[in-house]
């Protein structure tokens, strides 16, 4: 389990510095409106940055996670903006419930990263899925990423209470994957993680959820309906 998942209230202020969460969600209600969604199982939901703001819109929300630290937090946030979110400690490779939902989702990257075997996922949610249900998967755009790239990036942020973080992410790039070595420095204090993604292009990703048994899909580019020249992110719907 990476560090910053054992952090949940610094990991909260990082991830918001670094994604649009309002933007993705608005596109996620749009994507559920034209495939009359109603349930919703958040896929490695984290801190229920989704989950949170699509219940407050009206849809019955399930987010799993295997980090205990982030479903705490989770059920927290819930509780504050006074929303109903079922949010469970469970490993998305090992999932299984009698009940079948409209949707899935998982977000920003998410699949792709270990120790999530993203082979096994996609049939988990093919499973739990209703006819005709949809599989949501947003994940950065490989394509035009080269192999052998080596780069550095520094970020800082500070937050209401006055603490500063500082991210150093260190990203090196192989034919299938991004090894990430990441420190974050935080009042002071160092954490290290390390984080493999797989870099599965968007053909890859349609031949695996073809091979789980999804017929139908949609394609959006950089969170927009539409498809454009080198994006930047791609998201696929799946149809079963």
């Amino acid at each position: 389990m990476q560090t910053l998942y054992k952090l949940p209230d610094y990991y909260k202020f990082i991830i918001n510095h670094l994604v649009n969460t309002e933007l993705e969600v608005t596109l996620l209600d749009k994507i559920f409106k034209k495939y009359n969604v109603k349930s919703v199982l958040d896929v490695a939901c984290g801190i229920g940055r989704h989950a949170v703001p699509l219940a407050k819109m009206g849809y019955k929300i399930r987010g799993i996670d295997f980090s205990p630290y982030q479903i705490k937090k989770a059920k927290e946030d819930a509780k504050k903006e006074n929303v109903n979110v079922e949010f469970i400690l469970q490993d998305a490779n090992t999932f299984s419930f009698p009940e079948k939902f409209d949707a899935a989702i998982c977000m920003w990257t998410t699949l792709g990263e270990e120790p999530m075997q993203f082979r096994k996922v996609i049939r988990n949610v093919f499973a739990n899925l209703k006819l005709g249900g949809i599989f949501v998967i947003d994940n950065r755009s490989w394509e035009y990423v080269p192999n052998n790239k080596d780069e550095v990036i520094i970020n800082t942020v500070k937050i209401e209470n006055g603490t500063i973080i500082q991210t150093k992410l260190h990203d090196r790039y192989t034919e299938n994957f991004r090894i990430r070595d990441v420190v974050y420095t935080i009042n002071g204090k160092e954490y290290e993680d390390l984080c493999i993604t797989h870099t599965l292009k968007e053909k890859d990703w349609i031949k695996e959820l073809k091979e789980a048994g999804f017929k139908k899909f949609e394609i959006y580019h950089n969170r927009m309906q539409r498809q454009i020249k080198k994006p930047t992110h791609v998201t696929i719907i799946a149809v079963k």
